[in-house]
């Protein structure tokens, strides 16, 4: 859990601080971005729940962390994760196709010499 708060975490800051490079163009890549960023949070709030459980487990051994709620909280955590990370690779993979220059043609050189090309 310990991992999933850090990477969470990191990755939130990391496109947050280079959103401008990101350059999410378009509702579908912002929208997609925000969705992101929301399960990053999810993430982060249930990983953060599943250790508040397994301290209560050591603190009150009649209490099983693995069968109640705090196995729905490391579940969510996972699964929110694997979503944040997912679409935050396809907003950087969408802005960086759209963002690449166009391959073109170089245009022809001419000579002229005499007036005539």
């Amino acid at each position: 859990m310990k991992q999933l708060i850090t990477l969470s975490s990191g990755v939130l800051a990391l496109s947050a601080t280079f959103i401008e490079n990101l350059e999410p163009v378009g509702p579908v890549f912002i929208g997609g971005l925000v969705v992101a960023w929301l399960a990053l949070v999810v993430a982060l709030i249930a990983a953060l729940e599943t250790i508040s459980a397994i301290v209560k487990s050591r603190l009150k051994p009649e209490f099983d962390w693995s069968t109640g709620r705090g196995q729905k909280a490391a579940v969510v955590s996972k699964y929110s994760f694997v979503v944040g990370i997912v679409l935050v690779a396809t907003v950087a993979l969408g802005s960086w196709v759209r963002g690449r220059p166009r391959q073109s043609k170089p245009a022809p050189i001419l000579c002229i010499r005499d007036g005539a090309p």
